[in-house]
């Protein structure tokens, strides 16, 4: 901000239905504050914080331009907030082990919408047109360059994402499985403050049933994006792990008999070619949720 720039003011900056006036800016104030002239109120001279000169005021009939949008755009996205299908497109497009360059709206302004600043790079890393993203309807982009879209967008994007990393997201969605069968048995134990203050926490398994409901949908809905390929080709290496298992511990089974009956050479040499104890073994074992199931 510089002096004698004239600004849009607006008491509550995020209200649209917050009429916006003109003022001068003169100076800094203490306080994140400073100091305008109100050009419509007779010169009205006034500390104001500063956080409501949103625009400049040559730029602000685009950026009215822009909220208006934006509203559409929100009004068509806001009923995915906090829904099963919600968290599972939050998962994927929040990590940037997947994907870089992609936001959600998390305020309520701009809620449950997909945020893009460089449309171009994005696309390249999905392997998707721009032009496909640009006509899905209500998608935008502001005056600063940044492309907007619904939630219906923001679907496309993850179940995309999902496809091209169907491994990685299987892997993910295995060991949030894995995490949920443990609580739903032994709870979840948390800690809050530290050093002297520092105290550990237990939730039961019972007050974590409906959090485990809406997180085994989300998971579902995952395993669904990421194809039927990827899915039955890890079912079927969780098999043979399962019988990896299965036969490791007839091996065991079949040492401690041979020393019970007076072979400790042979059940030493056994266990020699078995390597580990099937006890160490460390195997994934998930839950065979499916939607419906």
């Amino acid at each position: 901000m510089s002096e004698d720039q004239v600004w849009a003011y607006r008491v509550r900056a995020k209200d649209p239905e917050c009429p916006m006036e003109r003022v001068e800016y003169l100076q800094p104030a203490p306080k994140g504050r400073c100091l305008v002239r109100f050009l419509d109120r007779d010169g009205l001279e006034e500390c104001v914080p500063r956080r409501r000169l949103v625009v400049l005021w040559e730029e602000h009939e685009a950026w009215l331009q822009d909220e208006l949008r934006m509203a559409a755009v929100v009004e068509v996205s806001a009923h995915a907030d906090e829904s099963p299908q919600y968290r599972a497109v939050s998962s994927l497009l929040g990590d940037p082990d997947l994907l870089e360059g992609v936001d959600l709206g998390y305020a309520r302004s701009e809620l449950c919408t997909i945020q893009i600043p460089n449309l171009q790079s994005v696309c390249a890393a999905l392997g998707m047109e721009e032009e496909t993203l640009r006509r899905e309807p209500l998608s935008f982009t502001t005056k600063d360059g940044l492309f907007v879209g619904p939630w219906s967008l923001a679907v496309k994007v993850a179940m995309r994402v999902a496809e091209l990393n169907g491994e990685a997201v299987m892997q993910k969605v295995i060991a949030e499985e894995e995490k949920i069968e443990l609580e739903s048995v032994h709870g979840w134990t948390y800690t809050t403050g530290r050093g002297p203050t520092r105290e550990e926490h237990w939730v039961p398994p019972t007050r974590l049933t409906d959090f485990h409901a809406k997180q085994l949908m989300s998971l579902n809905i995952l395993r669904e994006w990421c194809g039927k390929e990827i899915v039955e080709r890890l079912d079927e290496l969780e098999a043979l792990r399962e019988e990896v298992r299965r036969l490791g511990m007839l091996v065991e089974r079949a040492i401690a008999e041979l020393r019970r009956c007076g072979q400790g050479a042979i059940a030493a040499t056994m266990e020699s070619d078995l390597g580990v104890p099937v006890s160490t073994l460390v195997l994934r074992r998930r839950m065979k949720k499916r939607p419906g199931g």
